[in-house]
């Protein structure tokens, strides 16, 4: 190949410029879409709420703040406010707890710690923002390649991709400090970086996949098939993928060694197979290895000689950890127990289909879902002319539809297809307008058509249901809100047993020394199915077990009641009865949060 056919990323960054949006700079471009979701984010807190604040919200403050307190430790993940009685390890990444602790920080010079942090919560989001604002203005412009939107037409379409992007611009609401934003932004970054197709590309695309896995395992999906893209690029001999596929090796295997000093450290061996830990540390430096290796020593070998190259080492690599980490397989959520399962996660909304929206008669998200699929289906015949040349924006296309997919089996994944398939609308518009092609734009028109077409055979074939609720799911409701929960500062500390709903108010309000039984995890599933035994039961031996390690029961009156007439324990006490064996501590205050201390002797 000679250094002719060889177009290096700068080269491309400048005829990208050139083309794309004449006469709109780089400065204004970012301006136009990083104020259209400031708009949006600040317009989120209008009723003084942002829309994704979340149980997950309320856990990563909990988090923070806790290594933030005189007895926290940088590696010690223990929350000691939770007890199953077992200590709550939480499995979340200190990378998304760093930039808040140093803000507060910074910011505790002139203010008190607690109105530190919370500024450091209100500041960070937006500045990320700001992150995600650059690299769809990136993104966008190298989607849109050769084609011209004229200023007034770029600006109206880089707004119009921002507002589409709604659901996932909101995680950059100020107070948003869930770990979803950072990973949408780790994705953007290994888009960028298949869209470089160079070797600064394929460092975007290693460090990008590691640190969000680092982060969470949400976006393994989506590293697997960049890593497998460029592989298959790379056993093809496709232009540049060599290079690529080395610079996102070398990325991962850095990334991944600073991250596991930076946030395992001396925990580094410890197996955990729900976060990042051992197998998936030795996962990333074994597989960066074997693929930076090949890449720079059988780069011009046969086909034959590079699967052996690859396959060989990689099979005894999976191998390895396999045997060494057998439980892994069983999947990251292994500690949920049978009944915790019945009785909370099938309960839980993201863990269903898409249909559930149809079920719910939410079809603000079925037309969301509609939109992010018709633009992907457009961008598939306007994208495969470029195809050839470009081998990163067929691996990028197939990420977004990978996203979409996995959001219609587990919609716990929409924010992702909303962050990603509307990058593709100004290259869909620029193609559209420039005519070039009536038989893509007819094939973008049918696939539209197919899309429309199924989504209004939903709509006939899954009406809405009425939805049914019994104490389990009052459980999970009750969150005693604006209630006073003063009477704990009269009792010596001891471990709470308490259902769902009121497990995440209370932690975040109790004094120390107290504990509580569960919060809605999936590694308090051992505190939870003795929750789910405690208020559920007709058997008082199966209750007297699970409440044996707790000093304390708390309830908060709740004025619905369940339809199947359940009188079990919960259903009792929060309709304000009493229980043998629960001695009812009297507030000084009114209130609806009911506190007992547990007789073991007489519980019935």
């Amino acid at each position: 190949m000679s250094a002719n056919e060889i177009i290096s990323g700068d080269d491309v960054d400048r005829r990208v410029r050139q083309r794309a949006g004449a006469g709109l700079g780089f400065g204004v471009r970012f301006f136009i879409v990083y104020l259209t979701g400031l708009i949006m984010v600040l317009a989120d807190l209008a009723d003084g709420k942002i829309f994704h604040d979340d149980v997950d919200n309320h856990m990563r403050a909990l988090q923070i703040r806790t290594v933030m307190s005189s007895a926290g430790h940088w590696f010690d993940l223990t929350l000691p406010m939770i007890a199953t009685p077992d200590a709550y390890v939480s499995p979340w990444s200190r990378l998304i707890d760093l930039p808040y602790v140093v803000i507060a920080k910074i910011l505790e010079s002139f203010l008190p710690p607690s109105a530190a942090l919370e500024w450091a919560f209100l500041i960070w989001p937006p500045l990320m923002l700001a992150i995600f604002s650059w690299l769809c203005v990136l993104i966008i412009a190298r989607l849109l390649g050769g084609f011209q939107l004229s200023g007034v037409r770029y600006s109206l379409v880089l707004a119009l991709t921002m507002v589409l992007m709604v659901t996932a611009v909101l995680e950059f609401a100020p107070g948003r400090i869930d770990h979803h934003n950072v990973q949408i932004i780790t994705m953007l970054a290994v888009l960028l970086g298949l869209l470089r197709w160079d070797r600064a590309g394929g460092w975007l695309i290693g460090a990008g996949s590691a640190l969000s896995v680092v982060v969470g395992l949400e976006c393994l999906p989506f590293v697997v098939i960049a890593f497998s893209g460029l592989v298959v690029c790379y056993l093809f001999a496709v232009r540049g993928a060599e290079q690529v596929l080395a610079g996102a090796a070398a990325a991962m295997l850095a990334t991944s060694v600073v991250c596991a000093a930076a946030f395992l450290g001396p925990n580094v061996a410890l197996a955990q197979c729900d976060a990042f830990s051992a197998p998936y540390l030795m996962l990333m430096i074994g597989g960066s290895l074997i693929l930076f290796a090949a890449s720079r020593g059988a780069a011009s070998a046969a086909l034959p000689v590079k699967l052996l190259v690859l396959g060989l080492p990689t099979a005894a690599l999976l191998g390895a950890v396999a045997w060494l980490y057998p439980s892994c397989l069983q999947g990251p959520y292994q500690v949920i127990d049978p009944l915790s399962r019945a009785l909370w996660f099938n309960r839980i909304w993201q863990e269903e289909s898409f249909l559930l929206f149809y079920r719910k008669g939410q079809y603000e998200a079925v037309l969301n879902l509609a939109l992010q699929a018709m633009m992907i289906a457009c961008a598939v015949p306007f994208m495969w002319a470029r195809a050839k040349r470009d081998p990163g924006l067929v691996i990028s296309l197939l990420i977004a539809a990978a996203a979409l997919v996995l959001t219609l089996i587990v919609t716990r994944y929409i924010r992702f297809p909303a962050a990603l398939a509307p990058l593709f609308l100004p290259a869909i518009i620029a193609h559209l307008i420039s005519g070039e092609s009536v038989l893509q734009r007819r094939w973008a028109g049918g696939l539209s058509a197919g899309v429309i077409g199924t989504a209004s055979l939903l709509y006939v074939t899954v009406p809405p249901i009425e939805w049914s609720f019994d104490s389990v799911d009052f459980m999970s409701f009750d969150e005693c809100k604006d209630q006073d929960f003063s009477v704990l500062s009269k009792v010596a500390p001891g471990r709470i047993a308490v259902p769902l709903g009121l497990s995440m108010p209370l932690a975040e309000v109790l004094p120390d020394g107290f504990s509580i039984a569960n919060v809605p995890f999936h590694r308090a599933a051992p505190g939870m199915k003795r929750m789910f035994e405690t208020f559920t039961t007709a058997d008082p031996d199966v209750r007297r077990a699970a409440l044996a390690p707790f000093d304390y029961l708390a309830v908060c009156r709740f004025k619905l009641r369940s339809e199947d007439g359940d009188t079990a324990l919960y259903a009792t006490l929060s309709a304000g009865g009493d229980w043998p064996g629960l001695i009812r501590i009297a507030p000084e205050r009114e209130t609806d949060f009911q506190l007992f201390r547990i007789d073991h002797v007489t519980l019935r």
